[in-house]
């Protein structure tokens, strides 16, 4: 990075606009993203004699060694980008905004002449409604089995327009599905089962109840005791599930409910998502080392967190227990973002008011379970550390594994632990390019070079301990890399977990053999046995595992991948829609290779310079 302008000076040109502000340290790195309605005031508001900081905001500033700004036409439009900049810098003092929150939610596909249901992440479409969101994908699910056990909607993702007829599947014999694929179901018969699924997903169970009820008599007095007994357990199914949803608008709002509940420097926020006057769902994010983080900078990275994503639908009415600083900007980014009104309020009584308690009482025992989880992972990986005489506490451990069927479609995984939890977002695939046949050896040569070479250029920071599966000279092909990539193991712990086999006497006999595992270490002769019970042993079994599970699934895709290779494929200008369209034409590949100019041009995306290259291919 060039020398930057001195930051007194540097404040001084700041314009007086809307937009966003970064703080950068003398090394070029960003140490915290912020937003203004007036740049000019907020970065000044920083550096004033008189600013009282805590000790946290304090060091970042004496850390600032110059300031970047993106200036924008409105305050919504700043806090808009500050979100994606955070996301991608993950910047070392913003707290909590590191990754988009994305929910899963029920599409209905109302544009299409057979409206499909269906689970989603998706930026949202006009032409669809969407219903959620869920905070589990699990129990997102279980409603989704629900409804297509009781609804007779179509899963299969075919394009139905009128034209084309398929054989109904499964779903159709076991009376579960219209089976509209058939040709022959009324478009008004199938609406009718959409807008039942409708009315479940808007919470009007009393109506839907009243309708199905009316529609089972109907049956009944009709001697369809069949149909009129499945519409019988369509109704108990809808009641036991709309038991169990606890009601808190009367009036059938959609509301998100805010709470926040600190405990010493841990913190909770909690989010009751309110869709239909029921609850539908709830989240919990938790903090640690936040007692410097005041109560409004966690609630408005959460906000920021939840809003700011494309694939979010935005209640009319948000609770906060407090007033938010910056409520009138993100009360303005939010209305520009709804397709209706926004209002974000503050009860200070009435059933508001109790729902924001109940938040509050759900965010006290949720952090006291997550504060138990977290002091006991610190204390697994400060034995891990004293175990295996690391030289730095392990919270961020990458573990490596290789995958292959005698030496083809050789791949190589990493997955990556934090604070003691899988980090997803740090799992890296390889493939193998540069090594043919079976060496395990130079496969793993390869990974950790192309992998390390970016902590050289700085492009990424080094973990705290590199898991190599395998004994000693799997630990010396790592040790060699680190060594050639210029990486002293001073920075960075790097063990090998291997397996072993003892002999076990019991009652007399020795030729009985016990299984175990053992840790070997760099520059140390002799193994470290790990006790079979112990918890660290299991901590590292399963990051081993994990990252076996990983590399063979990806091994799998590859092999999969091959399998399903077609000499279409070989031909320029084939892609997969054209692919497709052939083999649904033609019903065969014979009749397909047997095909003339003629008979290939009539196929859907294929012209005449297609279908003589086709032709070509196949005769010539």
């Amino acid at each position: 990075m060039k020398d930057a302008a001195p930051i007194v000076e540097k404040i001084a040109h700041v314009p007086d606009l809307p937009g966003v502000y970064q703080y950068i340290d003398r090394k070029g790195d960003i140490l915290y993203i912020g937003k203004a309605k007036s740049l000019k005031k907020r970065v000044r508001s920083y550096f004033q004699p008189s600013a009282n900081h805590n000790y946290r905001i304090g060091l970042m500033v004496s850390l600032v060694h110059d300031v970047l700004t993106i200036i924008t036409n409105t305050e919504a439009e700043a806090l808009i980008l500050e979100a994606q900049l955070i996301k991608t810098h993950q910047p070392r003092y913003n707290i909590a905004l590191k990754d988009d929150k994305s929910y899963p939610y029920f599409k209905l596909a109302l544009n299409e002449m057979y409206p499909r249901l269906f689970l989603v992440r998706e930026k949202f479409k006009k032409s669809s409604e969407y219903y959620g969101p869920y905070t589990s994908v699990r129990d997102a699910r279980k409603v989704l089995g629900l409804i297509n056990k009781f609804f007779l909607l179509r899963t299969s993702k075919m394009e139905l327009n009128g034209t084309k007829t398929y054989r109904p599947c499964l779903n159709f014999q076991l009376k579960r599905c219209l089976a509209p694929c058939r040709g022959d179901v009324p478009e008004t018969q199938y609406r009718e089962e959409v807008q039942q699924v409708r009315m479940f997903l808007q919470g009007k169970y009393k109506e839907l109840i009243k309708y199905l009820e009316s529609k089972m008599y109907k049956a009944s007095e009709s001697l369809e005791f069949e149909k009129a007994a499945r519409t019988r357990d369509q109704i108990n199914a809808i009641e036991r599930t709309f038991e169990k949803q606890l009601v808190l608008s009367p009036a059938s709002e959609d509301m998100d409910i805010f709470a926040l509940y600190r405990d010493f420097d841990f913190a909770g926020i909690e989010v009751l998502f309110i869709r239909y006057g029921r609850l539908l769902a709830t989240d919990f994010f938790f903090f640690d080392s936040v007692d410097q983080v005041s109560d409004d900078n966690l609630i408005g990275q959460i906000l920021n967190r939840i809003y700011m994503s494309e694939s979010y639908v935005i209640p009319q009415k948000i609770l906060l227990p407090f007033l938010y600083s910056d409520q009138d900007g993100l009360v303005h980014t939010l209305n520009e973002k709804s397709h209706s009104k926004v209002s974000i309020l503050v009860p200070k009584r009435g059933d508001k008011k109790k729902a924001i308690e109940l938040a509050y009482r759900n965010a006290e025992s949720h952090l006291v379970e997550k504060k138990r989880q977290h002091v006991q992972a610190e204390e697994v990986l400060q034995k891990m550390q004293k175990t295996l005489h690391l030289q730095r506490l392990p919270k961020i451990i990458e573990a490596f594994d290789i995958s292959h069927i005698s030496g083809s479609h050789t791949v190589a995984s990493m997955v990556c632990w934090k604070d003691n939890k899988p980090h997803k977002a740090g799992y890296r695939k390889f493939k193998i390019k540069n090594v043919e046949g079976i060496d395990d050896f130079a496969c793993m040569t390869e990974v950790l070079t192309r992998h390390y070479r970016h902590a050289v250029y700085g492009e990424q920071p080094l973990p705290d301990l590199i898991l190599i599966d395998g004994g000693k000279g799997q630990l010396n092909v790592a040790v060699h890399v680190l060594k050639e990539l210029g990486i002293l193991l001073e920075k960075v712990d790097v063990i090998g977990l291997a397996k072993g086999r003892t002999e076990k006497k019991r009652g007399g006999l020795r030729n009985q053999n016990e299984d175990f595992e053992y840790v070997v270490k760099p520059n140390q002769k002799n193994e470290i046995r790990i006790h079979r019970n112990s918890p660290v042993l299991y901590l590292l079994q399963n990051i081993r595992d994990e990252s076996h599970r990983f590399a063979i699934k990806y091994h799998r895709s590859l092999r999969r991948k091959a399998s399903l290779h077609s000499s279409l494929d070989d031909i320029p200008g084939i892609g997969k829609q054209r692919k497709q369209n052939l083999i649904q034409h033609f019903g065969s590949f014979k009749k397909l290779k047997n095909a003339s100019r003629e008979e290939l041009q009539k196929t859907p995306g294929i012209s005449q310079n297609i279908a003589q290259q086709i032709y070509h291919f196949f005769h010539e």
